[in-house]
């Protein structure tokens, strides 16, 4: 059985719904956006020297690395 607080915040959840709703009802559709380009890569230039110490310090805080890559978990290094 859900309690006074559980039942309002269920009630205030449906009013803020039925009211985002209504809201977008107003909207007009929004056409796709399409852009058509004649090349679609960029010309492979020289790339730029990387600052050492930066790399230095860079590899010092990785978690682990293997030679000059780092092995990094997706949202594991904070």
């Amino acid at each position: 059985m859900p309690t006074k607080r559980e039942e309002a915040i269920k009630e205030e959840a449906k009013r803020i719904l039925e009211k985002f709703a209504k809201a977008l009802e107003n909207i007009k559709e929004i056409p796709d956006s399409f852009v058509e380009r004649d090349e679609d890569r960029r010309e492979e230039k020289e790339g730029s020297v990387g600052d050492s110490e930066f790399h230095k310090i860079f590899f010092e805080n990785a978690p682990a690395t293997k030679k000059d890559s780092i092995q990094a978990e997706k949202g594991g290094w904070k």
